[in-house]
């Protein structure tokens, strides 16, 4: 970086690391997809999720990075679900086994499917089950970390197939 201005190399690099990790985050939902869609009949479909969270800190002279809620920042942090997504048929019962590695308290909902909120504190693994009655692509959240000045949004996607 010379003058507070990225080089090229650099931005082309970070360009790479990104597409690679669209690439990969697209493969894995067909992946998961794929197997999700076998099965005319009802099932009880478990995931592991665990917490995570991004961190990242501008080196010397290193330009600084846009958030959404607070402008240009010099260090930006995430919380996250991972897996983000997860892909089951309508009438399934599921059931997420939430571990909490990342941040000291999670409060985790699924306002579509009227779970209430499950306190997950640092370290625990909590079950949420619930059965999904309807198909379509819904949230679940942290409502803990809310917004960009709490490290958030922490959500997840559960995409519910409409199975004939």
């Amino acid at each position: 970086m010379k003058n507070g201005v990225e080089s090229n190399s650099n931005i082309a690099e970070r360009g790479k690391i990104m597409r690679e990790r669209f690439w990969f985050s697209i493969l894995l939902s067909v992946v998961v997809l794929a197997l999700g869609v076998g099965s005319a009949m009802a099932e009880t479909r478990e995931f592991l999720i665990v917490t995570g969270e991004w961190s990242w800190k501008a080196k010397p002279g290193e330009a600084p990075v846009v958030d959404r809620d607070r402008g240009s920042v010099k260090e930006i942090e995430r919380y996250t679900f991972d897996p983000a997504f997860i892909v089951v048929n309508r009438g399934d019962t599921v059931i997420l086994k939430i571990h909490a590695l990342k941040g000291d308290k999670h409060i985790v909902t699924i306002p579509d499917f009227k779970v209430p909120e499950t306190i997950i504190m640092r370290g625990e693994e909590k079950g949420i089950r619930f059965v999904a009655n309807k198909a379509g692509v819904f949230e679940f959240k942290c409502t803990n970390h809310v917004g960009s000045h709490k490290e958030g949004p922490m959500v997840g996607y559960i995409y519910v197939l409409d199975k004939k």
